[in-house]
């Protein structure tokens, strides 16, 4: 059994929005979750994730050996947004008042294995 675990933090975006992207990605074969990535609909979202999948891909490639590395038996095991911290703003609202706004930040983690389940 052979995994490569990437993981990209202090990424800007909501954890929320995030998963509805890694949801998708979870079970699908490396290529079949490449092609994917390169046609959803998002790409502020899903250029850290498409970045973070080829991460752990170049991870897994390293830890077995490129000669020996075969794509279609590659999984993407574990996909997941977690919440990371969050900056706090105000802006003017009516009647002398602030609001505050949140920007939020998320640690997107990958794991690809060639385990079978």
């Amino acid at each position: 059994m052979t995994e490569g675990v990437a993981v990209s933090r202090f990424v800007r975006g909501s954890a929320k929005k995030y998963t509805q992207i890694l949801r998708v990605l979870r079970g699908k074969q490396i290529d079949e979750a490449l092609t994917l990535l390169e046609v959803l609909p998002k790409p502020k979202l899903k250029t850290p994730v498409l970045k973070t999948l080829k991460s752990a891909i170049a991870n897994a490639k390293y830890i077995i050996g490129a000669a020996k590395f075969d794509s279609k038996k590659f999984k993407v095991v574990d996909a997941r947004a977690d919440c990371g911290p969050i900056w706090k703003r105000y802006r003017a609202a009516p009647r002398g008042r602030a609001h505050m706004i949140r920007k939020r930040f998320s640690h997107i983690t990958i794991k690809v294995s060639d385990e079978e389940k």
